[in-house]
């Protein structure tokens, strides 16, 4: 198929346009107006319909590009009306659509406003009727279960609003989108303060923050009037979409040059909004002369407000609308205002044809003949090269999409593109901006469903919808099977409210189908099934080898101890989950998935990760293992660490891949194995985002951590939030070879803020190569389209041998370390004489860092298993608990930690679990030799001091300080300055040392994200050097030394545990472990 220019392609869908008008110019669509209207249960009045402004697309042309995309505020009844004003324009005769108001809400739909319809007959009554279902369907509210057997090809205009937009119209505008959106510069770090603070005085009032500092001491926002007037009034917006109630401590300052200044107001700490209610803070000046206004917080807090308006006395003028502004800092959440954006080139043929001559190279060894297509580059170059600087705008633009269509066409000829069925998601992104919460059912939006495209490299693909008799909701990530003819997805029922529920702990209030569950159904549409029940998530179902399927579940829970029994008693009762550290509430419990496994049939279900802490986005790798990402900061900030691990199907030799210690980027989600190769396609996520950011190359062999072992396909995409935030940003990789790809790409942004929606529309499907081509396959201006896979059958990778099911009935597993010195940089042979073992219970608590079980408030539960016997040669062999999640200290003679893991492993019952040393490059295998620990039988665990199982410092600790320090360091005594008394020692031991305290230790190996060897925090305790030197002759015997340097070694912790129930369970759990243990450590 060679170029035609668009004017030229037949237009499609016009059955309902008569004969005689076909040759007509092309309507037009106008979206002209949007409006977003809120009720809440206080029933606010009609006037609170605001204005938005509403972001462009790239499907329309570039003057008239306007999609919805709005926060809806408001509490418990939340309802949004739209007005539109479509004109289509015609020859001979007119149709229009007047402020026809769509309300959708929980009491249904109803509709607003009148219909003008003139001369012109049945056509154009037909045509505003189709006019009107596609404002419908752009909402998601067209009927449920549905089923689309033809759509415009490429999902085009016309799919949402029945204006007939031909194949190649809709290809060329998103070429031209493109080069518009993937040229623009990312938002966040790397802008300043003042292009920031631009937007407190943009003119733009829709209630998010025009401006976002970071957390100053006494932040501040200020405008530079340009000369002195009398002012008489400011008007403050405030932010209306999270967190308002920063401001109501504000301050309002003025300054005649800018250097002294002036408080000439306080609130009150009233509450206020502003663009949500009309109502924004009103501050009166009484005519006080200056140039500068500064508006300010006490103490550290972010400052983000909406819009500040200045006015002189006696004017109606607001002289800060555009003037210069500046803040005390940028932050995360800063971004460049739109007039400050520059343009790109409009039509980059050079780069065209350039990407396009390597994409001929990489094609010609597949047998492509690439000869014509290269011609057809190279004439358009020739043709370029030959326009002078007059040139006009249509004829750069001939020459421009002459080479797009070539480099296109030469793409859809790639022989690795050998099937002719797409299956994909269309759906809307849940409600919380987080790569988390993203997951959870309770959090979802309707819309959409799953989708079958066949004839998809054609100018007329067929669309199929499957499963369309479930109730509407929200689909995610399916799989398909081996053989091609099963698909895997997961699906939740949408319940308006359910979103703003206060109690989400209560699971009584939550109906089972509002979590997702695994769904199966046969590729030809027959056999739905449910695999999954009960009040748990469960999502990202992945065929396995052996025809078993790995899923990412809630069911983890509170257990302790987590594998085939506790996933069992999911399936009986409704049983509480457990819960990340970080972050979280009864609105919004951030409960823990990891990965779980059953049988074709949803029976047999196993837990094969008791990690503590979530995982993510399995997928098979072409060896067998699975490949996961995990969040791992034990004892280290929450912030950067999603790293890539993998693990086999029985859940043992969990191992990271790559990224442990990377902080960029921070998530290191859906990473698939590239057919016939060992790299890997992954997407480099955000944290605070759903899941979506630059596509990265990885090549695991050249390195475990850094950007070595990174090729960026989208340098264009900065790693999202570490870097910058994204104007673009892609997802769903689904790589065909190491160079071309099929991908999800959004030309809008991620929403950057908790409380933000993101737009319902921002993606589609496309065909990516690394040369930089990126080409439409489907594109729904209505619902992001998402998740592409090929429907065809592919190799099953090979299964590997499991755990005997004998084994299942064990308690314990065993760990053989080789060498503990691999990875001990400047420690000498010898030095190491034993490990600390290390458990990690799962939070219990929603609550965001409560309760406060240490120095960091983000501390992880712990109590020490005990310790085990290091050999000569650096090895150890030893007994460990199943399904329990660890990390080992290395210790010399004085059982003081030289090396502490920042992460967690753990055993299945039966296993023998083998590492070659500490922190060892996971590309290297154990020296040629008998480890001298492996000759012998495993040890087992000595139990740590009396305290330590679980950590109690007033059992563990204040023993101590009783018995050797209490009769001075008390009130009236001689050392009451330092207070050891039970009420005021944990505090006084952490902050004793000054720069060499625990805290100051704690805080920086925290920060810092891993450990340094010989660095321990009992190794550089102050406190220890103090009572080695033989303070006021205190004399430690061997088991009250050992406390306190347990105790500094697992950092300084007042507790173990989150609940005196966990407590209690803990205590119980080591009665019944007794057979593991040996004897006392102490």
């Amino acid at each position: 198929m060679g170029y035609r220019p668009a004017s030229s392609r037949t237009p499609a869908n016009l059955a309902h346009v008569p004969q005689a008008h076909r040759n007509d110019p092309p309507r037009e669509i106008r979206f002209d107006s949007v409006f977003s209207y809120t009720r809440s249960i206080r029933r606010t009045p009609q006037k609170s319909i605001r204005r938005l402004p509403a972001p462009t697309h790239p499907l329309l042309p570039a003057s008239e590009r306007r999609v919805p995309e709005r926060r809806v505020l408001g509490t418990t009844l939340r309802f949004r009306a739209l007005c539109l004003a479509f004109s289509v324009r015609r020859q001979n005769n007119r149709a229009r659509i007047t402020r026809r108001s769509l309300i959708a809400g929980k009491n249904g739909l109803s509709v607003r406003g009148r219909n003008e319809v003139s001369r012109g007959g049945s056509a154009m009554r037909s045509l505003a009727r189709l006019a009107f279902v596609g404002v419908l369907t752009l909402f998601g509210v067209t009927g449920n279960g549905m089923v689309w057997a033809d759509e415009p090809a490429v999902g085009s205009v016309a799919a949402a609003t029945g204006a007939e937009s031909s194949y190649g119209e809709q290809i060329e505008a998103d070429w031209l989108r493109q080069d518009q959106v993937r040229a623009l510069p990312a938002l966040g770090p790397g802008v300043t303060s003042r292009e920031d603070a631009a937007g407190g005085c943009d003119g733009v009032k829709d209630g998010r923050w025009g401006f976002h500092t970071s957390q100053d001491h006494e932040p501040w926002w200020q405008v530079d009037l340009e000369k002195e007037f009398q002012l008489n009034q400011v008007l403050i917006y405030n932010r209306c979409d999270g967190s308002p109630d920063r401001a109501f401590r504000l301050r309002v300052l003025h300054s005649a040059d800018g250097q002294s200044w002036t408080m000439a107001y306080e609130h009150d700490g009233t509450a206020f909004l502003g663009a949500a209610d009309g109502k924004p803070l009103s501050v009166r000046l009484g005519g006080a002369k200056a140039r500068w206004l500064r508006i300010q917080l006490p103490g550290d807090q972010f400052l983000h407000l909406d819009e500040i308006e200045v006015f002189p006395a006696n004017s109606n003028r607001n002289v800060a609308l555009g003037k210069a502004a500046d803040q005390s800092s940028a932050s995360q959440w800063s971004k460049r205002k739109a007039a400050q954006v520059a343009v790109a080139d409009r039509f980059p043929t050079g780069s065209v044809v350039k990407s396009g001559l390597e994409l001929a190279a990489s094609l010609s060894p597949l047998g492509v003949q690439v000869e014509p297509f290269v011609a057809r580059l190279e004439r358009a170059a020739a043709d370029a090269g030959q326009l002078g600087p007059d040139a006009t705008p249509d004829a750069r633009r001939e020459v421009y999409l002459r080479a797009r269509w070539a480099v296109r066409e030469l793409s859809l000829a790639n022989p690795k593109l050998d099937f002719d069925r797409l299956l994909f998601v269309k759906r809307v992104p849940t409600s919380f901006t987080h790569m988390s919460d993203q997951n959870y059912g309770w959090f979802s939006r309707p819309g959409g469903g799953l989708y079958l495209m066949e004839n998809w490299k054609s100018e007329t693909p067929r669309f199929r919808r499957l499963a369309a008799e479930l109730p509407e909701g929200n689909i995610s990530d399916p799989e398909l099977s081996f053989d091609g003819t099963k698909i895997l997805f997961a699906h939740c029922k949408f319940y308006p409210g359910l979103a703003d529920e206060p109690d989400k702990l209560d699971k009584g209030r939550i109906p089972e189908d509002a979590f997702y569950h695994l769904y199966e159904i046969g590729i030809d549409g027959t056999g739905l099934r449910r695999l999954t029940r009960g009040k748990y998530d469960d999502f990202s179902g992945r065929y396995l080898p052996n025809g078993e399927i790995v899923f990412l579940s809630t069911r983890r829970g509170q257990f302790l101890k987590a594998g085939r029994e506790s996933a069992e008693l999911t399936q009986e009762a409704e049983l509480p989950d457990c819960f990340v550290r970080c972050g979280g509430g009864s609105e919004r419990p951030v409960a823990v998935y990891t990965l779980h496994v059953m049988d074709g049939e949803g029976d047999h279900m196993r837990t094969i990760s008791p990690f503590e802490n979530f995982e993510w986005t399995p997928n098979i790798a072409n060896d067998g293992r699975i490949l996961y990402a995990r969040w791992d900061y034990v004892d280290r900030d929450n912030m950067p660490y999603m790293s890539l691990w993998s693990t086999l199907a029985d859940g043992t030799s969990a191992q990271a891949v790559f990224g442990n210690y990377t902080v960029a980027p921070h998530c290191i989600f859906e990473a698939r194995s590239i057919p016939e190769s060992n790299k890997l396609l992954f997407t480099a996520s955000g944290h605070h985002s759903i899941t979506g950011g630059c596509l990265v190359l990885l090549d695991p062999s050249k390195a475990a951590d850094g950007p070595g072992a990174m090729t960026r396909l989208t340098p264009e995409v900065p790693f999202p939030e570490v870097e910058a935030w994204p104007s673009s940003y892609f997802a769903n990789p689904f790589p065909l070879t190491e160079q071309h790809h099929l991908v999800a790409w959004s030309d809008q942004p991620i929403a950057t803020g908790w409380p933000l929606l993101n737009p319902p529309n921002a993606m589609g499907i496309y065909l990516f190569d690394n040369f930089g081509n990126l080409n439409l396959i489907h594109r729904d201006p209505a619902i992001t389209s998402m998740y592409p896979i090929p429907v065809r059958a592919r190799r099953k990778p090979p299964e590997v041998a499991q755990l005997a099911a004998a084994s299942e009935g064990k308690s314990d597993g065993r760990v053989l370390l080789t060498d503990v010195y691999q990875g001990l940089d400047g420690i000498e042979p010898g030095s190491v004489r034993s490990l600390r073992i290390v458990g990690i219970p799962a939070k219990t608590q929603p609550q965001m860092n409560s309760p406060a079980l240490g120095i960091t408030h983000d501390d992880p539960g712990k109590f020490v298993i005990g310790t085990v016997p290091v050999e000569k040669d650096g090895s150890a062999f030893f007994h460990v608990p199943a399904g329990i999640p660890f990390f080992m200290q290395a210790l010399d003679a004085d059982g003081q930690s030289i090396q502490t893991m920042r992460s967690a492993t753990y055993v299945q019952p039966g296993q023998t679990y083998t590492c070659v040393g500490c922190h060892e490059p996971r590309n290297t295998a154990p020296g040629n030799r008998s480890a001298l620990a492996s000759l012998r039988e495993p040890s087992r665990v000595a139990p740590g001091p009396e305290g330590s199982w679980p950590l109690d410092f007033g059992v563990l600790v204040q023993p101590v300080l009783d018995r050797h320090c209490g009769e001075c360091h008390k009130e009236g005594g001689d050392g009451a300055a330092f207070d050891l008394s039970p009420a005021k020692s944990y505090e006084s031991l952490i902050g004793f040392g000054g720069d060499k305290s625990l805290q100051g230790h704690v805080l920086t190996a925290y920060r810092r994200g891993r450990s340094t060897a010989g660095e321990g925090a009992a190794q550089t305790s102050a406190l220890l050097a103090l009572l080695d030197q033989g303070h006021y002759g205190v004399d430690l015997d061997r088991d009250d030394r050992n406390r306190l340097i347990t105790w500094m070694d697992t950092y300084a912790q007042r507790a173990g545990t989150y609940s005196p129930e966990q407590h209690r369970e803990l205590i119980e759990l080591r009665a019944r472990l007794g057979e593991l243990l040996g004897a006392s450590s102490q």
